[in-house]
């Protein structure tokens, strides 16, 4: 029987060059050899059309990733696979330009995402843990906010042509004591027929581990995506050097558990 995932690869890394990790690229190389990974998978935040401050995404930087990433492609050939990928925030309010931002690099891994709620002329992180920003997400109403979110990657994985759902349900990961109702459990369902129909893979991020004692998205998803013979990809969501890999060695044993 097949392995239900590849915990050779990291495939969701991110870098210095994010605004809010630390670290060189070639540190978290370092660190996936270390680790003993056949394939490190850096995957930096890009967003389109979004107003928050600070930036917690690449522009410009996006120039030096390339040559630096192709730099180390060549430093550690026959020693790691190192690719180069882009986690891309979905703003449905600027679909067009983001496809733009897209086309301009030769990605060899597309991670979709949506980290960012408009209130007004500005957005709000959902990501956060910010106290201020929880305190307008709830002002707005959490389960509408939650509700905008999973609408927002429905609709996403329809007009975006990606490889991966990164951190599915990590929607206000620290907003205390956080629960979907019926109706979000409804859009998720569609959110993984879409998924299947699209072949896109779901990621198993191991951050949830440090975050709440298991990874996202939650067991009963990760189940629905099993059901549909949707592919599992293991990432790490690191934005330490040290993160790289983390966890992976709890995903076989945790994988099979739920598909039993």
């Amino acid at each position: 029987m097949p392995a239900l995932i590849d915990v050779t690869i990291d495939g969701h890394v991110h870098t210095r060059l994010c605004n809010h990790a630390s670290g060189e690229m070639e540190e978290y190389v370092q660190q996936g050899v270390q680790r003993g990974l056949a394939t490190i998978v850096f995957l930096e935040h890009l967003e389109a059309g979004i107003h928050y401050h600070p930036r917690s995404w690449l522009e410009d930087e996006f120039v030096y990733y390339f040559e630096e990433g192709r730099r180390l492609q060549q430093r550690y050939r026959g020693i790691i696979d190192i690719r180069l990928g882009v986690e891309t925030g979905y703003n449905p309010a600027a679909v067009s330009l983001l496809q733009e931002k897209l086309a301009l690099y030769p990605w060899d891994r597309i991670g979709l995402s949506c980290h960012f709620h408009r209130h007004g002329e500005s957005h709000l992180n959902l990501l956060s843990r910010r106290r201020e920003s929880l305190e307008q997400l709830a002002a707005i109403g959490v389960n509408q906010v939650i509700s905008d979110y999973f609408n927002a990657l429905i609709e996403a994985i329809g007009v975006i042509d990606c490889d991966v759902i990164c951190h599915l349900d990590a929607v206000l990961r620290h907003y205390p004591g956080i629960e979907f109702n019926e109706d979000h459990r409804r859009q998720i369902e569609t959110l993984l027929d879409g998924i299947r129909s699209k072949g896109v893979a779901l990621e198993i991020n191991t951050s949830g581990i440090a975050y709440r004692g298991s990874p996202f998205p939650a067991p009963w998803i990760i189940k629905g995506a099993l059901q549909r013979g949707i592919p599992l990809f293991a990432g790490s969501d690191a934005h330490q050097p040290e993160e790289v890999g983390r966890y992976f060695d709890r995903l076989p044993e945790y994988l099979q558990d739920l598909q039993d």
